[in-house]
């Protein structure tokens, strides 16, 4: 039987889960930091444990259109204003 990453999933865990991993066939860590995000907000979108916001919708349906743009403006943002040392 083949690994099927969509198995369960429904609604936008299901639709970012595919994009991810059937459309630009990355790994979630990789697709964190591609698009200036956290692997921990791709893992738990994709098991559905939060309800995405309205600007992580926007924004993985704008990687949906253009992934080239959207990983550029994430490379800009994160040289503009880098995240503060901790």
């Amino acid at each position: 039987m083949a690994f099927d990453p969509d198995f369960g999933k429904t609604g936008f865990a299901r639709d970012l889960s595919r994009l991810r991993f059937h459309r630009l066939k990355i790994e979630q860590p990789d697709f964190a930091k591609r698009f200036g995000l956290t692997f921990g907000q791709i893992k738990e979108q994709e098991q559905a444990r939060h309800n995405p916001s309205r600007a992580l919708k926007v924004l993985v349906t704008a990687i949906e259109m253009d992934p080239d743009l959207i990983e550029r403006a994430a490379s800009i943002a994160a040289a503009r204003w880098p995240d503060p040392v901790e």
